[in-house]
């Protein structure tokens, strides 16, 4: 007579299957004066170039004007004299404008120039140095060495462009 050993018929050793998961972001650099920043590219909307802007009366000294974007007026802001980068002025009419979704709606923001793009994991974003910058710590998500030379500034384009700033 043959026995069966109730241990032998537990069903055991079933691993639970973790998916590791790997938080990736997509970011769009381009360069401030000498400086590389990075934004999320799900908060830009496209990119642009050539496009009329057309100043405004009686505005902060930041925001170059409005431009038209297939009916839509928005308004465009230099980051660098947001951020007293630089006290040049801005050639404008070449100008290369990054559209942002933020809380106030569609923003464009005027880049010296696209340098491109680059995956980067959330475990390789360092917090931001003090002051190092010359940007308020509050906006810079952190900052990522691409390389040993190359130093990516993440802007919190959403804290920048936040309804309670204004």
């Amino acid at each position: 007579m043959m026995q069966h050993n109730s241990e032998e018929m537990q069903i055991t050793g079933i691993e639970e299957i973790k998916e590791e998961t790997v938080q990736e972001e997509r970011i769009i650099t381009f360069k401030l004066n000498e400086e590389l920043i990075g934004i999320n590219i799900e908060d830009v909307t496209k990119i642009t170039t050539d496009v009329e802007i057309t100043p405004v009366p009686k505005t902060p000294i930041y925001i170059l004007g409005v431009m038209n974007l297939r009916g839509n007026i928005i308004p465009v802001v230099s980051l660098k004299k947001m951020f007293n980068f630089s006290t040049q002025e801005e050639n404008i009419e070449s100008a290369t404008i990054l559209v942002v979704e933020t809380e106030l709606g569609q923003i464009g923001i005027s880049v010296d120039n696209i340098e491109g793009a680059v995956k980067i994991h959330a475990t390789d974003i360092l917090p931001p140095p003090m002051n190092a910058i010359g940007i308020d710590p509050e906006y810079i998500k952190g900052v990522v060495m691409l390389n040993e030379e190359k130093l990516l500034i993440l802007l919190d384009v959403k804290k920048i462009f936040n309804r309670d700033k204004r």
